[in-house]
């Protein structure tokens, strides 16, 4: 006889999860697809909110005090499991409720974590600026184990139902389908003439379209979910900066910064990916401005000054200014960003022929892969490298 034992919220919610978490790992390794993966972070984030809640008002097997057990129970249900002669219960046993509870912790740990270095580290998101840097540091921390966690418990997620469907020979697949199982009476009578590892009739060709689905729903999801693709140039606004009172807001280019600095004598390299002290020492040193004389009168030095130290990699609020500052060591006081070592580091695949392309000409030609640098933008999903 059949018995209802999954409710509907508790099976869509197992299956929404299991897609967002597919999401997830598709768009992991791909800053291009990040907007897709804080997308799936938040649908992530909302099912396990949802099964927390649904924990303590679903029905009687969807509540956590009908599979969270103490260690007793848990202990006397692997030893069973060791001996190939487990204890079947309606719903989650007690090693398996655990897991899933750990498994809706670290969820929810991943999400938390995803959101601060989201707002942090990329400035984007919901929550952009109201967490700093660091606090994106220490999130990535626990974000990235975490991540190789999940894909452990998730192993031994299907390995348990491969472990139902060998040894104890029910499919708890289809089951979280239906949301019906067969009480312990009926199973006995079916399974107890069968020897161990017998297969079902049916059941690996079942398994295999399980597999298939899965397949083409990740070549689906690759080819209808692409990347945001490159921002329109004409669009780009100016990254923003912390003032002195610790508010956001965008840079306002200084007149006599992109008349001095920019018409006159070259790229006007924006503020924000230099240190103040390597704006200052710069600024102090005009007469020998790497090789020549750039000196300025004192108001417009004192303004150009004021200008580059208020929007310096300390204030700005960005990814790639972060990471120039934190890559930099104290003491140190690079004149070129191009010596700073996050630059070097992110440019070593590329060859000096490349450097010498009539449309690059010099490693300081920043706006020739990076349409966006005079706003301060490094977006990598911006990055396109002339051919010629």
């Amino acid at each position: 006889m059949k018995i209802k034992v999954w409710d509907a919220p508790t099976r869509v919610f197992h299956w929404l999860l299991a897609v967002s978490y597919l999401g997830l790992f598709f768009t992991a390794q791909n800053e291009r697809l990040l907007e897709y993966h804080a997308a799936a972070g938040y649908v992530a984030l909302g099912l396990t909110v949802f099964r927390i809640f649904w924990g303590f008002t679903g029905n009687q097997y969807a509540r956590f005090s009908q599979f969270i057990k103490g260690w007793q129970a848990v202990k006397s249900d692997i030893r069973h499991m060791m001996r190939l002669r487990p204890q079947r219960l309606l719903g989650h046993n007690p090693a398996v409720g655990w897991i899933a509870l750990f498994m809706l912790a670290m969820t929810l740990a991943e999400a938390l974590t995803g959101i601060i270095i989201y707002g942090g580290e990329e400035n984007r998101g919901l929550w952009a600026g109201l967490f700093t840097y660091d606090a994106a540091v220490y999130a990535s921390a626990v974000h990235k184990p975490l991540a190789y966690a999940a894909i452990a418990v998730i192993v031994l997620h299907i390995c348990a139902a491969l472990f139902h469907d060998f040894i104890m020979r029910e499919n708890i697949i289809l089951t979280m389908i239906t949301g019906t199982e067969e009480d312990n009476e009926s199973w006995q009578n079916r399974v107890s003439h069968m020897p161990p590892f017998q297969a079902r009739g049916g059941r690996p060709l079942l398994r295999l379209f399980v597999l298939i689905a899965v397949t083409i729903s990740g070549g689906l999801a690759l080819i209808y979910l692409p990347p945001e693709g490159k921002s329109d140039i004409s669009s780009i606004k100016q990254v923003k900066v912390l003032d002195e009172r610790g508010f956001a807001r965008r840079v306002k280019p200084n007149a006599a910064w992109k008349e001095e600095c920019g018409a006159s004598c070259h790229e006007a390299f924006h503020p924000t990916i230099l240190p103040a002290a390597s704006w200052n020492r710069i600024m102090a040193n005009l007469s020998d401005h790497f090789g020549e004389n750039a000196d300025l009168p004192p108001a417009a030095k004192r303004e150009i000054s004021a200008f580059l130290v208020a929007s310096s990699a300390e204030r700005s609020t960005t990814e790639a200014s972060k990471k120039i500052l934190y890559s930099i060591e104290a003491g140190s006081i690079p004149m070129r960003v191009t010596e700073t070592p996050y630059w070097v580091d992110k440019h070593s695949g590329l060859t000096e022929d490349i450097y010498k392309r009539p449309s690059i000409v010099s490693k300081s030609n920043c706006k020739a892969c990076h349409p966006g640098s005079e706003a301060g933008s490094f977006e990598d999903r911006d990055i396109g490298i002339p051919e010629k």
